[in-house]
């Protein structure tokens, strides 16, 4: 992480960063997000934002989203990060502002899944203390809050 970084909620007026975030993700970091490879339109991300079924955390620095973590109700989240920012820490600090948002919205646990070659959120998962379960096609990480 170079610049300083300010991790915060997401608001409206951040749809236009975080679509450029994902169009900056190559066709195999889609595919580790996704399980498929899908490439985010803008419409897409408008939806997300006017769904009231979670919370997203944003990675800005210099005015540029580097990093989006969103936390569903059920407790199943995803990351992404920028590709010129991986591997500086950013995606754990982004789960572990997940998890004490979970916290505090009173979730007993939350989970993610993710594929067996995804090795940095398999790395994240460990780090922070996730259960992990490992499946023939996919890795599922929980973690009980209480």
């Amino acid at each position: 992480m170079s610049l300083p970084i300010t991790i915060r909620e997401s608001r409206k007026s951040d749809i236009e960063g975080v679509y450029r975030l994902y169009q900056s993700l190559s066709p195999e970091d889609l595919y580790m997000r996704f399980f498929t490879f899908h490439r985010v339109s803008h419409e897409e991300i408008e939806q997300l934002f006017s769904r009231q079924d979670h919370v997203t955390l944003l990675a800005e620095s210099d005015g540029k989203i580097i990093g989006e973590a969103t936390l569903y109700d059920d407790g199943e989240f995803s990351v992404v990060v920028d590709p010129h920012e991986r591997r500086t820490g950013l995606g754990t600090s982004l789960v572990s502002g997940l998890i004490r948002k979970a916290r505090e919205l009173g979730l007993k646990t939350i989970f993610f899944y993710t594929l067996p070659e995804n090795y940095p959120m398999i790395k994240i998962g460990k780090k922070l203390g996730f259960s992990l379960e490992y499946e023939e096609d996919q890795v599922k990480g929980t973690l009980n809050l209480n």
